[in-house]
């Protein structure tokens, strides 16, 4: 994999500026609130438009404004866990794993079929017909781990996902990413706050400070 950002984008109180090519399994970026680390991903997977320059994936243009090109979030299959997981209160496990999926209008055949595969990959089969809002931290973290994967992405992006997790249960997820990094042969960019977390990740460490990238 190789995801090559080169571009800026303005931000309320100072830019984006950056120029950095992703080429490792899983990478960590730590940097303040308000950095820009949560406009990085929005650039990245293309909720968020950059005002100049471009952004690649394995030689592919997802934008480039020299031609105005910008591939719209759909067509880059790109998996995000956000922040606050996003999970839908008014939907039960499987309708929230199964959502992308309904988007794409797939059969309700495969829907049912892709649901069971990575609910049993990450054991959260016994849960599907559960109300979300009835599950532990650990439990939500894997729903929502199972919407963002179950599409099949080619790059997965974790805005601070153990966050609010007690000690068992992140590591238990952190183990859960690495595992699924190294099975699904998808490449990791994840969020925290937290220099320990990123060094049982990874060895590729960045740090967003002043609107640029640079290697912890």
């Amino acid at each position: 994999m190789s995801l090559v950002c080169d571009f800026t984008k303005q931000m309320p109180f100072n830019s984006l500026e950056i120029k950095f090519t992703f080429q490792a399994s899983i990478t960590a970026i730590m940097g303040a609130s308000g950095a820009g680390k949560t406009t990085l991903f929005g650039c990245i997977s293309g909720l968020t438009r950059i005002d100049s320059g471009s952004i690649m994936f394995d030689g592919k243009a997802w934008d480039d404004q020299k031609i105005a090109l910008h591939l719209p979030a759909s067509e880059r299959k790109v998996g995000y866990l956000f922040q606050n997981l996003a999970l839908f209160p008014n939907m039960n496990v499987y309708q929230n794993i199964a959502f992308g999926l309904k988007m794409q209008k797939l059969s309700k055949k495969d829907i049912e079929l892709r649901v069971r595969q990575i609910s049993d990959y990450l054991k959260i089969t016994h849960l599907l017909y559960s109300s979300v809002q009835k599950l532990s931290g650990g439990e939500k973290q894997r729903v929502a781990m199972a919407r963002a994967m179950i599409t099949e992405p080619r790059l997965l992006l974790l805005d601070e996902p153990f966050n609010g997790l007690d000690e068992e249960t992140r590591e238990i997820c952190m183990e859960l990413v690495r595992q699924m990094a190294d099975d699904f042969k998808i490449p990791v960019i994840f969020v925290t706050h937290y220099s320990s977390e990123a060094r049982k990740m990874t060895n590729e460490i960045l740090v967003m400070k002043n609107g640029t990238l640079t290697t912890s």
